[in-house]
This record gives structure tokens, sequence and C-alpha cells, in this order.
């Protein structure tokens, strides 16, 4: 017997024998019908329950981690019996997966970084209008003994030209010079205005994506609950295959009347036509598994709650709601909105290039040379020894008149074609939501259509079932029944996935991530 292990702890516990993987052993499951046993242990050649004794009576169970029994192993078990641990799966809600995904995905990290760099480059606006010019020299060296005044030359200049039978002594230069731009007629203002606007178009660009991968783990999981629910469906109508093909089989067996081979083919038929759609879920899930472990990054023992798909409670409000919405919170929009204003600034610099440049200059100087006879006279500028500094006006005028013309003219263009663009993304967004919209209105009367066409096929089902029990009809009879049951229900599952990602297209359109179908009623 096998003994099924529901916790992790307990099955570390007792280990007997070679660990081997549980895909390696466990049986291939025909659906996700049992969703506990997918994330529990069984233990082969492990009883359940202890033998009893003489008498008939069943020992003292002895209790483990989490008050569960021990199980015993019995003597017969072959030495070789091994341990198939299933690694605890983890199961993530939507509202889990959208954090994770929001965390992980690398599109987010990449808009990060670029907004990152952005405000990099916005410090780097502030602060280099300030510290351009400045720069610092420093100067070490010998010079030769110098002695005398311009007026008395006590040193022949031949004594500059170095010579090693020259005494020669240290020699010390220092100088910081610089300016402050004091006014630029607007152009440190510009850039800064152009590189704020930078990291606004940063941030809606990470919007975009953001509502991008939402919408796209949304998708993801939906279209995982329907492969789910659509094997669940193919598992019963298999069981009500199987049950009419047994009676069928039963009544050939016995030669009745009125039964013939064919019956039996054609029920067949069904069951084979039923297992192969079958593939076409499990491809579904396959697929859905892996783009929500892509997108949310938990790369093994992820598994989403096995639950069906429901009816959205988010009440679906006046269009005119949705496309106000977007002209403020679509992130394209506003995206374009930043482009402007950058563009705009970069044009405002280039007319300003016209205009000089205002600054204050100052620079600073230390020179010393013990071997050099310091002047003292204010009319000659000592080159050896000195201190002194001093500040400027000053005015800066660049004279490349007719390339600044160019760039003024590009500018504009430039500017001209951010606006349209942001045109564009306005009407653009308007198409968007109304036809997200009428996908929402169209999925919802499909889905409550279906709805009720599922609960009539289910009527007609059961009255056909109880009749065959009553003996009043035979199992031929399922076939039609149940062709129109099953296709009544795949069609709603499919409508409900496709009000679900209707609403969630409708969310990621409008900019109101409260649409999306798991904001519960008081979303809209």
């Amino acid at each position: 017997m096998a003994l099924i292990l529901p916790t992790r702890a307990y099955i570390l516990a007792l280990t007997v024998g070679v660990l081997v993987p549980a895909s390696a052993t466990a049986a291939p499951s025909s659906g996700p019908s049992a969703p506990a046993a997918r994330a529990s242990a069984v233990v082969p050649g492990v009883s359940a329950t202890p033998a009893a004794d003489a008498s008939g009576r069943l020992p003292a169970a002895a209790t483990g981690p989490a008050g569960l029994p021990v199980p015993t192993v019995p003597p017969s078990a072959p030495a070789s019996a091994a341990v198939v641990v299933r690694r605890a799966v983890h199961v993530y809600s939507l509202p889990e997966c959208l954090a994770l995904a929001e965390r992980n995905h690398p599109n987010l990290w990449a808009a990060r970084a670029r907004l990152a760099s952005f405000h990099a480059q916005l410090d780097e606006a502030k602060w280099t209008p300030f510290f351009q010019g400045w720069s610092a020299n420093a100067t070490i060296g010998v010079i030769p003994p110098l002695g005398g005044t311009p007026y008395y030359g006590a040193t022949q200049s031949v004594l500059l030209n170095p010579s090693f039978n020259t005494s020669f002594g240290p020699f010390f230069q220092f100088s910081v010079n610089g300016g402050l731009p004091l006014y630029t007629f607007g152009k440190i203002t510009g850039y800064w205005r152009a590189a704020e606007a930078q990291i606004r178009a940063g941030e809606w660009d990470l919007e975009k994506f953001r509502q991008q991968v939402r919408f796209d783990v949304r998708r993801a999981y939906f279209n995982l609950l329907l492969a789910r629910d659509a094997l669940y469906i193919a598992d019963e109508a298999l069981k009500g295959v199987d049950k009419g093909l047994d009676k069928i089989n039963e009544h050939l067996e016995k030669s009745d009347s009125g039964y013939d081979e064919v019956d039996r083919l054609r029920l067949q038929f069904y069951k084979d036509e039923l297992i192969a759609r079958t593939g076409d879920a499990r491809r579904g899930e396959t697929i859905a598994l892996a783009a929500l472990r892509f997108l949310t990054g938990v790369a093994t023992q992820f598994d989403v709650p096995d639950e069906p798909l429901k009816r959205p409670d988010v009440p679906v409000r006046p269009v005119v709601r949705y496309l106000a919405a977007a002209r403020l919170f679509r992130p394209e929009v506003n995206y374009a909105r930043a482009g402007v204003a950058a563009r705009r600034a970069l044009t405002e610099v280039a007319q300003a290039r016209f205009f000089p440049d205002i600054y204050l200059g100052m620079n600073a100087s230390y020179l010393i040379a013990p071997n050099a006879t310091q002047q003292t006279t204010a009319w000659v500028l000592d080159p050896f020894n000195r201190f002194g500094w001093g500040a400027a006006l000053g005015v800066r005028w660049g004279l490349d008149v007719l390339p600044n013309q160019a760039r003024l003219v590009q500018g504009e263009s430039l500017l001209e074609e951010t606006r349209s663009l942001e045109r564009l993304a306005l009407g653009g967004i308007a198409v968007e939501v109304e036809t997200a919209y009428g996908a929402v209105n169209e999925a919802k009367v499909r889905e409550e259509a279906w709805s009720r066409n599922e609960h009539l096929a289910k009527g007609w089902l059961s009255s056909v079932r109880d009749a065959i029990d009553l003996g009043t009809k035979d199992e031929r009879y399922l076939i039609e029944p149940t062709r129109f049951y099953i296709g009544a229900r795949v069609a709603h599952v499919q409508a409900l996935m496709d009000y679900n990602i209707a609403l969630s297209e409708l969310a990621r359109v409008s900019g109101i991530d409260s649409v999306a179908p798991d904001a519960g009623p008081g979303g809209g």
C-alpha cells in the first residue's frame, strides 16, 4: 500500500532507501482532478495501517510531526524500497503573480534602469554649467639659481638651460581658474526643463511596460484556468461515456436485441474524439504555466489555485468614463506630452544661443621657487614667486549664427513632429478604448447566453440519464445530449475567459487598473 504524507518535514524524517524524483515513479494523471495529490509524497512499500495483533486489535499508533501517525514498514518490504518525495508546490494567486511580475520582469528592470539614467542626466544638467569652465593646474620641477631684477640682471640667460654643473632648486606652481554663469538668456533653465521632461517620459515609459506586464500575467492566468477547466470537462464526459460503453458491452455480451456493434463503435469514436481534444487543453496548460513562470520570475515549484473560471463582478461603466480616463492616465499620451515639453525646451535653448553668456570669471595662483629672487614691483609679473587672485565680469558670445539658425529650424521641426504624435496618441487611444469596450460587452452577452445554454443542456443530459436508470431509454441516447452539454460547457468557459481578458484589456487601454476582473465589485 502507499501512504500519502502531506508534510515535507515528515517525509524527510521517514526517508529510507534511495530517493528518486517523483516524476520517475508517479503514475501520470489524467487531469488536474486531485490538486492535493500534486503536492504530496507517495512512499511505496509503507503501510498506512499497522498490522493487527493475535487478538485482532490494532496497536496504538505513534505520532510524528503535526500529530500524524508514524507508518510502519512491513517485514516483506524489499530493502530497495524507495521514498518518492514530491516537493511542495507553492500556489500563487493572481494578485501574487501580478506583484511578482512587477518585481521581476526584465522589461521593468530595464525601464527602471533607463529612468535612473535620466535622473543622473538631470543632475548633470544642473551642475555642469557651474563646473564646466573650472580647472586646476599644478607643476613641480627644478630651476637653477636666478638672481637680480628686470633692471639689474645678475643671472645670464644661459643658466636657464639644464646643466650638470648647476645647483638646482625646487620649483612649484598651482593655479585655479574658472567662471560662474550669471545670466545665459535661458540656456541653463532650458536644459533643466528638457531633462525634467525626459524623466517624466521615462516614468510613463515604465508605467506602459507595467500595464502591459499586468495584462500579460492576467491573460496567461486565465488561459491556464481555461485549460484546466477543459480538462475537468473532458474528464467528466469521459466518465459518462465509459459508463455507457460498459453497459453497451454488457448488452452485446448478452446478445440483447436492439444493440449491435455500431452502437459501441459510435460511443468509442466519441470517446476517442474527446481524448484527442484533451491534447489541446494540455498544450494550453503547459504554455500558460511556462508564460507565468517567465513573467513572475518563479522558475520552479509554481502553480496557481485549482479553481474554475468565474464571471467577473466588476461593473461596466459608460464608455465616456474610460475615454476620459485614457486621456489622463494612458502612458502613451503622457509620454507624448513629456516629449512635447522636452522639444519645446530644446527649441528655446536654440533661440537663447543667439545671445551671449554673462559670467563671473575668477582665478587664483601660487608659485614658489627658493632659487629665484622674488620680484616686488607691480609692473613685473614674477613667474617664479607670487600669490594672487582675481575676479571680473565677462561676456562670452558664440558667433556661429548660421549653424545655430539651422539648429533652431531643426528643433522647431522636431517639436511639430512630437505634437503630431501627441494628436495621434489621443486619437488612437480613443479607438482602442471603444474597441475594448465593445469586446467587453460582446463577451458579457456571449457569456450570459452560453451560461443559459449550458444549464439547459445539463438538464437535458440529466433527464436522459434518469430515463436510462428507469429503463425507458438506453445508453445510445447519451451521445446527442452529451455533445450539446460538452459544447455548451466549453463555449461557456471560453466566453468566461474572453470576458476576463476583455476587461483586462480595457484596464490596460484606459489606464484604470481597477477595471480589471480581479478588482472586485468596487472596481470599474
